[in-house]
């Protein structure tokens, strides 16, 4: 990558955080090739960098959550929690609000619902796990086992029920 290309985009990072990394940042730059991504990712980082209320330079970059609880905190944590916990009530609101459906009848919307629930959190799962599985292996294991709770217990009615 250009020097002065890298020069400006390091100029976007605090000055405090340039004081401590940004001559390791310019010798990885400028040993890249550049490529659009490239760009975009310092660009982002630097937005964060500046957005951060941090008094520690370099805290969001070196953010790992320290536990369970603020891994879960994270999006692609929560929505499929968020998604299993909502097909349980789907199911269970609809079994109590119209009983049990006869054998061989339509499945109705209720059913549709749980099966997309079930269904759209799988790429979220999916991307939980290879972003986080590096960063916090111990806290990411403990959340996928959580996911998989949750969803084993969404599933639970639907299979005691034979719905």
């Amino acid at each position: 990558m250009n020097r002065a290309l890298v020069g400006w985009l390091l100029r976007l990072y605090p000055r405090a955080w340039r004081a401590r990394y940004g001559e390791e940042i310019e010798e990885l730059l400028c040993s890249s090739r550049g490529d659009f991504r490239t760009i975009i990712d310092v660009l982002h980082a630097a937005v964060r960098e500046r957005c951060s209320s941090a008094t520690q330079p370099g805290l969001v970059m070196r953010a790992t959550p320290g536990s369970i609880l603020a891994l879960s905190s994270q999006p692609s944590a929560f929505v499929p929690m968020a998604m299993s916990i909502a097909a349980f009530v789907v199911v269970l609101s609809a079994v109590a609000g119209i009983g049990a459906p006869p054998p061989h009848a339509d499945e109705g919307a209720a059913a549709h619902i749980w099966q997309l629930l079930m269904l759209c959190q799988v790429p979220e799962i999916v991307w939980f796990a290879c972003k986080w599985l590096r960063r916090a292996p111990r806290q990411t294991v403990w959340v996928l086992g959580i996911q998989l709770a949750l969803a084993l217990g969404a599933m639970l009615p639907v299979y005691l029920l034979r719905l």
